[in-house]
């Protein structure tokens, strides 16, 4: 994989969304939750190689003081390139722009059991 041909976008069909879920053995989420969940996310990133989701990563919370980054997924197959930072520091950038100066938010995020490292080196603290 090469990250010059990854195209960013902020849609995503639900099979494509369950596919991406299913890849990396998330459960399936029924078309009306997902649609739901889809729909009240804050902010929704999603990485493509040649038109097929590849990565994402969701926002959710009060758009005020607390944000959730979830659903943060990377293809086994595009795991370790460089791709999930690429999405993180994506996701961060819009954090920042939703701050004014001086202002504090609180973000928040939930490691899939064993991506703590990650997770570290990109700034976060494990607790």
């Amino acid at each position: 994989m090469n990250i010059d041909n990854i195209t960013l976008n902020h849609s995503i069909t639900i099979d494509e969304y369950n596919d991406l879920r299913a890849s990396v053995d998330f459960i399936t989420i029924r078309e009306n939750r997902a649609r739901i969940a889809l729909d009240h996310s804050l902010y929704t990133l999603i990485a493509r190689e040649n038109g097929r989701p590849v990565g994402m990563a969701r926002v959710v919370g009060d758009g005020g003081y607390v944000y959730f980054i979830c659903d943060v997924i990377v293809r086994p197959s595009h795991q370790s390139q460089g791709l999930g930072r690429y999405i993180i520091e994506h996701v961060l950038s819009w954090l920042e722009s939703q701050v004014d100066e001086g202002e504090t938010i609180m973000v928040n995020l939930m490691s899939a059991l064993n991506k703590e490292p990650f997770y570290e080196k990109l700034g976060f603290l494990v607790y």
